[in-house]
């Protein structure tokens, strides 16, 4: 018996920080049969407002290179590029990967706080590892999306090579300090904070949803791809049916 294809379902392709080591693995644990991950590099510039900025200049490259490829869905997969540069630029990110690679295109930012409208969250804690500088534009972005922050603490990580470092059980803990009764989901933002082994015993613990980026990520992606099926074993978010979003 022959083999499926590799990605014959969809290829989701990532444009990813050059630091990241945490996303593509996290995106093949999740992933179903049929479903290939695919990454390219832009090179990081610090973890400041400002080397984010000059970060997302080769952008344009990277979704150039990957439109070779032939993606399903490209997810710009930065959530601290949106809080730096506000909604209207991750709107106009999605419209203008989508228009250069001819498929669907979504961000991380929009992944997240999507996936949390789709649970019917509006009151949320949220974790993150982000430096002072970066978490300070947390709270007005989630404003912008309707969503109640109700809890919010950081890591105060300025060098984003160390996050791969940190074990599950660490995130676990950090993640249940930041949750507080009146919060109806935790989320945990960013792509490179491994968390795909702790999403299920957090849900578990806490007796709520769980998102993480990478989740959402995955989550959104599929939709837009046409794939609805259940997965299990990560969460509320996977384990329902998702309607296509094409």
């Amino acid at each position: 018996m022959t083999d499926p294809l590799y990605g014959h379902r969809a290829k989701i392709g990532l444009v990813i920080p050059s630091n990241n080591t945490v996303i593509e693995p996290e995106l093949w644990a999740m992933r179903p049969a049929g479903v290939t991950v695919h990454g390219n590099r832009i090179l990081a510039k610090g973890n400041t407002p400002e080397g984010i900025v000059e970060m997302e200049k080769s952008a344009s490259r990277a979704v150039a290179e990957l439109k070779h490829g032939r993606m399903s869905v490209i997810v710009y997969a930065c959530l601290a590029t949106s809080l730096v540069k506000g909604p209207g630029w991750t709107r106009e990110v999605e419209r203008r990967i989508a228009a250069d690679a001819g498929c669907p295109a979504t961000t991380a930012a929009t992944a997240t706080l999507e996936a949390l409208r789709a649970l019917g969250v509006r009151r949320v804690a949220i974790a993150s590892p982000y430096p002072d500088q970066i978490q300070a534009l947390l709270p007005g972005y989630i404003a912008e999306f309707g969503l109640d922050l109700v809890s919010t603490r950081n890591l105060g990580i300025n060098n984003s090579l160390e996050l791969w470092k940190i074990p599950g059980i660490e995130v676990r803990a950090f993640a249940r300090a930041v949750d507080v009764p009146q919060a109806e989901a935790l989320c945990i933002v960013a792509t490179d904070l491994p968390t795909v082994g702790e999403i299920a015993k957090l849900e578990s613990e806490l007796g709520k949803p769980v998102v993480t980026t990478n989740q959402a990520i995955l989550w959104k992606a599929l939709a837009l791809a046409g794939i609805g099926e259940p997965i299990h074993g990560f969460g509320i978010l996977l384990s329902q049916s998702r309607e296509a979003m094409q």
